[in-house]
């Protein structure tokens, strides 16, 4: 079995796997997806699969880190530009929105898969975690930079918070009911702007 962390070669065997499991896992979740369902969808033997992962955790745990890399990747900077509140606001949803729009594989990994925690291991609910942390922490550095405070303020964390339960919720409904649904960008402005005035001023 091929050693399964960062630095490991790529070959075309490999990506077509990960690509296969991916779609599999993204539309199914972790654990209706089998080894013989990937199997059958990228043309490759289960032995194969094993070789290069050792496990369906494997795979898994290869899903979750190519598909947190390409969010990370794909993040505008967390400075927001605007001349107020309003607008900065309004131009951080409208590039969130684009970000749902261009990662739904990925949205929907780290939010249906994370229904089905339990499923897996220690190291794949770990890898997990840090995929949601990291897009937390983009979320909470962007609004401390709509709003004027830092990004570990009690006020940026609370609106990343909620602004990525939102997401989950939506990206649950692209799932399940309507793959055309999106964020409901102006609902959450009115929102956002009104837990903001609930915190204190910064001193």
């Amino acid at each position: 079995m091929q050693d399964t962390a960062a630095g490991e070669r790529v070959t075309p065997s490999r990506e077509a796997i990960l690509s296969a499991a991916t779609t599999l896992m993204s539309r199914h979740g972790y654990a209706a997806t089998s080894i013989s369902r990937i199997s059958v969808a990228c043309g490759l033997p289960a032995s194969s699969i094993y070789w290069h992962f050792g496990s369906k955790e494997g795979v898994y745990l290869a899903v979750l880190r190519r598909a947190r890399h390409a969010l990370l990747a794909g993040l505008p900077p967390a400075t927001v530009s605007g001349p107020d509140e309003s607008r900065r606001l309004t131009r951080f949803l409208e590039s969130v929105d684009e970000l749902f729009h261009r990662h739904p594989q990925d949205l929907r990994l780290l939010v249906g898969i994370s229904m089905l925690e339990e499923s897996a291991g220690t190291a794949a609910r770990a890898e997990l975690s840090q995929y949601r942390l990291a897009l937390r922490r983009w979320l909470a550095d962007s609004l401390g930079s709509v709003f004027s405070v830092p990004g570990t303020s009690p006020m940026a964390e609370e609106l990343a918070r909620f602004l990525l339960s939102v997401a989950g919720g939506a990206s649950i409904a692209r799932w399940f009911q309507d793959p055309d649904a999106s964020l409901p960008t102006a609902e959450l402005h009115v929102a956002l702007t009104a837990l903001a005035r609930h915190h204190p001023a910064p001193d």
